[in-house]
């Protein structure tokens, strides 16, 4: 064998190798190795929706969900006039006649919503912040005023460079808000690409009603994001680094600061806040599956809630509630508490799930 041949082969098995250990890297983190032995039941009640119920956001005091919703499948298929929208449930009716009803304002016409935040005003005033991904490009937090039967009327278009991916949004003032970037980079190639790579180029960027700024950053595929009651917390999570991050906030700055971290060991997704303090965060247990699902429905995807009980000064306690393979509910996103319920939207299908909320914490 020539001496040029055997630099061929060496560099050729360098390759092969970086390759190899990158893509199980990846697979790991995804939950290609990961196996369910047991599910976690929960007694479930379904409402028919439009596909694609992928956040929730529950107006406790007037027992009202916002719920998200745009057909993600027609969208990945190139169908241009796909237009998502902003449904209610009344919660105060009774739970068998709860269905979802419109309430998406006219504008903005190119609006297909991702993450949702209610705002509620110390005088009683709300409004919904959405993510939206128009079908022209490029993104932007849409501002809704909230009427009294919950019809939203839209109030500001909050465009800026540093909103590169952005997935979930939280509002903290009427018109001051932090959002996710799921990914540091544009296009579906370069975005492919970086999760292989679990690439931690993701950040946190925080709004003050006049400009925005990136306060937290090296984070692998952060996504849901949320306000402790006293807006004293900030939580977010990382799907492909299957964590919970809480960050302490400057109220008068916006400025985050770390201040605890809680592996999860899930592709966790949108995060809920009790009332008594608790998170209920849907997660992925099987990311591999999540994308299968996406491109065929025959194909599930299981779905997880965890609870996180958050002790005073860090720690705490982390479990599931619920776990299922799939036939259920495919791409769990959200789970949004209300009373001994919960509310769990999920990706791509057309369905909500309504589950008694297990008082048990149990190991995944």
């Amino acid at each position: 064998m020539s001496p040029a041949m055997r630099w061929i082969l060496i560099i050729v098995a360098v390759i092969v190798g970086i390759i190899s250990v990158l893509g199980w890297r990846f697979l790991a983190a995804a939950g290609y190795f990961t196996a369910i032995k047991q599910e976690v039941v929960a007694q479930c009640t379904t409402i028919p929706s439009p596909p694609g119920p992928e956040d929730i956001q529950i107006d406790r005091k007037r027992g009202l969900a916002f719920v998200s919703a745009y057909d993600r499948r027609a969208a990945m298929a190139g169908h241009k006039g796909v237009r998502g929208g902003i449904y209610t449930i009344d919660l105060t009716a009774p739970e068998g006649q709860w269905a979802l009803h419109p309430v998406t304002a006219s504008e903005p016409a190119d609006f297909r919503p991702h993450g949702i935040s209610l705002y509620v005003g110390a005088d009683g005033s709300r409004r919904l912040f959405a993510v939206n991904h128009p079908a022209a490009g490029g993104h932007t937090i849409e501002i809704f005023d909230v009427a009294a039967d919950g019809m939203l009327t839209h109030v500001k278009t909050v465009a800026d460079p540093l909103l590169v991916s952005p997935n979930d949004v939280v509002a903290v003032g009427p018109e001051t808000f932090y959002a996710t970037n799921d990914h540091g980079s544009t296009g579906p190639t370069r975005q492919m690409i970086d999760d292989l790579l679990l690439k931690r180029n993701s950040d946190i960027v925080y709004f003050d009603g006049k400009s925005m700024r990136v306060v937290a950053s090296r984070l692998s595929f952060a996504n849901g994001i949320n306000v402790s009651a006293d807006g004293k917390s900030i939580y977010a999570t990382e799907m492909l680094g299957l964590a919970l991050h809480v960050y302490k906030r400057d109220p008068m700055t916006g400025d985050l600061v770390p201040s605890d971290y809680t592996p999860l060991g899930s592709g966790v997704d949108n995060i809920d806040v009790q009332e008594d303090g608790s998170l209920l965060i849907a997660a992925h247990p099987k990311l591999t599956s999540l994308i299968s699902h996406g491109s065929d429905p025959r194909k599930p995807s299981p779905s997880q809630v965890i609870r996180v009980e958050l002790a005073p000064g860090g720690g705490g306690r982390a479990g599931t509630i619920y776990l299922n393979l799939g036939q259920d509910i495919s791409g769990a996103s959200v789970a949004a508490g209300y009373g001994d319920l919960m509310l769990i939207g999920n990706v791509f299908d057309p369905k909500i799930l309504v589950c008694k909320q297990s008082k048990e914490i149990k190991a995944f």
